[in-house]
């Protein structure tokens, strides 16, 4: 479902009646969160050529935000384009690859203490600003959380409505999943240091899509986390397009090695693949998984349903009942 938002976003962009207006300057560096309670982190980011687009309001005209939405599906990468990333004291000069993505495998990290760090990356054009959560030993319980239909209102099961409500409207107007966002906050209470709980987002979306997501989270005044998106790119670097099940699974098997010792509680929805692909992480990683919450949305009354989810449904309607 997430390729045929995709594909169709790219057929808007090249059927628009009308000609966006904003200028292209400098450079556009975006840093994608990192994580990690160990030694090694991953640090990823892209530079790409900056637009002056006007900020999202929640005013905005559906025409207003189709443009914006639309050119965000199209970039002018810098290819082979140096740059330095900054973490601290430390400092790495890199070149970006054929996309305008850079990567960073640092070591050492168990040398910062627990906390939110700022890293930065600098070109000759433009900077940037990403962060980097170094979990503390004493906070044990994290949170995967899947993004549309689970926490924000896409409603993937009915085309026109999922593109309505992706391109058409802005994330300040994007609808929040009612009873969610206090859900969250109560899961990260259950660590002693809640600010710095291991909480992941994790989307099918394009990273092209990235900050509209992130502004939707931090809009909402979800739990502070990490957000991930999926890498489409030209080249044989991409990161699956149409197999979710494979895409999502690796990049679960991926947060549980990052982050050894903590058990997850997994969130997901029944619109796709959420509820077996969660199952079988449970399977393999049982010591891992804490609890799988299930929000049902699929029309289909036939729709499976997995031996221990809990419906996320009921829990939402109990946070919304207590004052």
């Amino acid at each position: 479902m997430q390729n045929k938002m995709f594909s169709v976003a790219l057929a808007l962009v090249l059927q628009l009646p009308f000609q966006c207006t904003w200028a292209a300057k400098e450079d556009a560096i975006v840093i994608y969160p990192a994580i990690t309670n160990g030694n090694v982190v991953t640090i990823e980011g892209r530079v790409i050529e900056r637009k002056d687009r006007p900020e999202p309001t929640i005013t905005d005209r559906r025409r207003d935000n189709l443009s914006r939405n639309t050119d965000l599906m199209t970039n002018d990468e810098r290819k082979h384009y140096p740059i330095t990333v900054k973490l601290g004291t430390r400092e790495w000069p890199l070149t970006t690859d054929q996309e305008g993505y850079f990567r960073i495998d640092a070591d050492r990290i168990d040398e910062l203490a627990p906390g939110w760090y700022d890293v930065t990356a600098q070109t000759a054009q433009g900077n940037g600003t990403g962060s980097l959560l170094v979990v503390p030993i004493t906070n044990s319980q994290g949170l995967i959380s899947d993004i549309d239909d689970t926490v924000q209102i896409t409603e993937v099961n009915n085309k026109t409505r999922m593109m309505t409500n992706t391109f058409m409207l802005n994330p300040l107007q994007r609808k929040v999943v009612p009873g969610i966002v206090p859900f969250y906050r109560q899961l990260a209470k259950t660590n002693p240091q809640p600010d710095l709980s291991p909480i992941v987002y994790l989307s099918a979306s394009p990273r092209q899509l990235h900050t509209n997501i992130d502004l939707f989270l931090k809009h909402n005044e979800f739990p502070r986390g990490v957000l991930i998106t999926k890498r489409v790119a030209d080249d044989s670097s991409t990161e699956p397009i149409t197999d979710q099940i494979a895409y999502k699974t690796a990049k679960i098997e991926n947060i549980l090695a990052q982050l050894p010792g903590i058990r997850f509680t997994l969130v997901g929805d029944d619109g796709e693949h959420d509820p077996e692909i969660y199952a079988a992480i449970q399977q393999r990683f049982p010591e891992r998984v804490a609890t799988i919450w299930i929000r049902q949305v699929n029309p289909d009354p036939k729709r499976a349903r997995i031996d221990g989810e809990g419906i996320l449904n009921d829990e939402l309607a109990r946070y919304l009942s207590t004052p």
